[in-house]
């Protein structure tokens, strides 16, 4: 089989965090991208599989030399995604899983046009609200993110899939099952599989 990536995004509180770990529990052949940041590692995290932990004149001369797939700067951090983090991963045969939003989606998609993506989709805006407020936010944040999760909404069209994830282990089953069916198309089989003798 040929790796392609796996492009999953939704508005914030919808799980799409939740349910790629659980998809990478379950299935050795995807792994995430480990993405990178310029702010500092926080207590537990380790570089290299949390986030690679750059700094600003690293970080910089990563976007000056090309090498960022995607990248933004969050209020004083830079945050993206190294070429190499999928790359190397596409070499090994494994399927990349990237957790970005609509806007990162639309410029991975420029660099890999066969990637699948996959758009998790909340059972309502106020289910999506009660999960956000669950998260101890500020009041004006959340409206925020409702705001911002209607904007988003508007981007499904552009997606292969959309996994309503009103019942985690039933949106988890679904989300490994789109794995193993794009994995499984025509088209992404090598020779080996297509010239059987």
């Amino acid at each position: 089989m040929k790796a392609f990536p796996i492009i999953v995004s939704s508005p914030s509180g919808a799980g799409k965090t939740t349910i790629v770990d659980a998809v990478l529990k379950r299935d050795k052949t995807v792994a995430r991208v480990v993405t990178a940041t310029t702010r500092a590692p926080r207590t537990g995290e380790k570089d290299g599989v949390d986030y690679h932990f750059w700094t600003i004149k690293q970080f910089e001369q990563a976007i000056k030399k090309g090498q960022m797939l995607e990248w933004a700067q969050v209020h004083t951090h830079y945050y993206g995604i190294p070429k190499k983090s999928v790359e190397g991963l596409l070499k090994k045969g494994i399927c990349p899983i990237l957790v970005i939003d609509v806007q990162g989606a639309r410029t991975m998609l420029k660099e890999y046009p066969d990637a699948v993506t996959v758009f998790i989709v909340p059972p309502s805006l106020k289910e999506l609200k009660k999960r956000i407020l669950g998260r101890n936010d500020n009041t004006q944040d959340i409206e925020l993110r409702l705001e911002t999760a209607k904007k988003e909404m508007l981007e499904l069209d552009h997606y292969n899939y959309a996994l309503l994830n009103d019942e985690l282990s039933e949106a988890v089953d679904k989300m490994a099952g789109i794995v193993a069916a794009e994995q499984c198309r025509v088209s992404r089989q090598d020779d080996s599989i297509k010239n059987l003798k």
